[in-house]
Parts: C-alpha cells; sequence; structure tokens
C-alpha cells in the first residue's frame, strides 16, 4: 500500500480534488499551500523539471498573480477566465504509473494501517472539509457520490469508532459526512500533525512542527 504518511496524505488531497486524464496526475484547488504540498509530494518521485503547472486567473486578478510560481516547478501555464471569483491552480505530472497507482489505493482504503488512515483524512479534510469556529458544530467532508462517503464512514468507525452520519443535499447533488460533535475536537486533534487547514487555524498548537 502507501509508502508513508505523506503518501497517505496525497491520497486524501486526490480524492477530495484530484485531477487525471490518460496519462497526467495532478490536483486542482485555489489554495495555493495546498498545490505547494501536492508539489512536494511529486518531487519526491519525479524531477523538477517534470512537473506542469497550470494557472486559472479570473481577468480581474491579473496583477495579484503570485511571483513565487516558479519555485513550485519550472513549466508554467497561465489561463485567462471571465467567470471566476479566484485564481485557481492545477499541478500535475504525466505519468501512467503513477494514476494507476493511486486509482490502486483509492479502490483498496480499508487496507491503510491507523496512522496512514488518518493522514488520508487530513488530505481529505484540506480538500473538501469545513468545521465551524467552534471546532465542534458542523465538521463535515463534502463528496460527490454516496459510495465514497460511505467507504470513509467506515474507515472512521474502524479507525477510532467515530459517529458520523451522511445528509444529501439535493440541489448540489453532494453528500457530507458529518462527524458527531462530541467526536469532532477527537477528530481534529487527530488530523492535525498532517492537516495544512489545521496548521492555519491552529498555529500556536502546531508551532516548530513541520508538515508530514
Amino acid at each position: 500500500m502507501v509508502e508513508d504518511s505523506s503518501e497517505a496524505y496525497a491520497l486524501g488531497l486526490w480524492c477530495a480534488d484530484g485531477y487525471h486524464r490518460t496519462s497526467s496526475f495532478g490536483l486542482s484547488n485555489i489554495d495555493l499551500r495546498l498545490i505547494q504540498r501536492f508539489a512536494k509530494y511529486l518531487l519526491k518521485n519525479f524531477a523538477y523539471e517534470r512537473l506542469r503547472l497550470r494557472v486559472y486567473i479570473p481577468t480581474a486578478y491579473i496583477e495579484r498573480l503570485p511571483s513565487n510560481l516558479d519555485k513550485i516547478c519550472s513549466k508554467i501555464s497561465c489561463l485567462k477566465v471571465k467567470k471566476a471569483r479566484h485564481i485557481s491552480y492545477q499541478i500535475y505530472v504525466n505519468s501512467r504509473p503513477l494514476l494507476r497507482r493511486f486509482k490502486g489505493f483509492k479502490a483498496r482504503l480499508e487496507l491503510l494501517a491507523n496512522d496512514e488512515i488518518i493522514a488520508y483524512f487530513a488530505g481529505r479534510f484540506d480538500g473538501d472539509g469545513s468545521v465551524a469556529s467552534d471546532f465542534r458544530r458542523d465538521l463535515r467532508i463534502v463528496y460527490s457520490n454516496i459510495e465514497e462517503a460511505n467507504k470513509d464512514k467506515q474507515l472512521l468507525s474502524k479507525v477510532r469508532g467515530y459517529k458520523t452520519r451522511i445528509y444529501r443535499y439535493n440541489k448540489a447533488n453532494t453528500y457530507c459526512l458529518y462527524v458527531s460533535r462530541n467526536d469532532a475536537r477527537n477528530f481534529l486533534q487527530d488530523i492535525l500533525p498532517f492537516s495544512q487547514k489545521m496548521r492555519t487555524l491552529c498555529p500556536v498548537e502546531t508551532e516548530g512542527a513541520s508538515p508530514k
């Protein structure tokens, strides 16, 4: 299965916001920090020159483009778009073997070790998760289909016995996996060492720590 927690985290991110074509494997997101984390994982397996980055820029935001994108990869394509609220990014590499590898991981999530499951959920939460300001209410992860939501529900029960429920939003055609208020803080504490989002929300607790 996965080599370590950093690969499990990358798997969670990819399951949440993954990009793939016939031979391309990558991540799409509006958060540049997540793009950088994913690029860091890709650089463990590929040379800097192999990575590709597309940047989609709303016409009103041209001047807001970050100046350090060349640190992520050498080849950057910038595309202007009219109807968009945010700058968005797509980091990828052309690799059929890596795409097959991650598709295999996704199909066999139940084989992950407990610590790998936690790192995987950190990636899922960073990509498609949210929580209220009290870190208890409305802790949820969004899914596009019920099969993935059910699989993750079973994983959370397996690893910590967390109580969860799935709610369908018909208008958005999405499914939300909600973690019980009684388990919310424990879940967030579990993913804290791996989660970029939680490191931002709780900088004092993670001071001096480095992303896994």
